[in-house]
């Protein structure tokens, strides 16, 4: 979702992952299986190993994921679904009309998303 396909979990991006989530407070916020994961790594890795295994790299893709989600900050993403509904609909906006629109798309509940969505 917010990575490029090219992810590659070096010990370089993988303490750059973690020194972000720490920085803006998420760490503790993701599951404990994650956090183990990406230290684990980080400690193989630093020891010299490499990793090969698709398996492995694709979990920590999502745990990168997970971290990217979690520390993006608010206004780009609502700027981002604000341009990204503003297309689908043919508007042309600016960017502080975009940013109104992904707010309130974020902010309005669940089921009734789904109503706006049907014909």
């Amino acid at each position: 979702m917010l990575l490029a396909a090219g992810f590659v979990p070096t010990l370089l991006t993988l303490k750059a992952l973690k020194s972000r989530a720490l920085r803006r407070g998420v760490w503790h916020r993701l599951d404990p299986a994650a956090r183990a994961l990406v230290d684990a790594s980080i400690l193989y890795l630093r020891r010299g190993g490499r990793i090969k295994s698709q398996a492995l790299a694709q979990a920590l893709k999502t745990v990168a994921e997970k971290i990217l989600a979690l520390t993006t900050p608010l206004r780009l993403l609502a700027k981002a679904i604000g341009m990204a509904i503003a297309r689908a609909k043919g508007v042309e906006i600016d960017e502080e009309k975009a940013v109104a629109l992904g707010l309130q798309w974020i902010n309005t509940p669940r089921r009734y998303k789904l109503k706006l969505v049907e014909p």
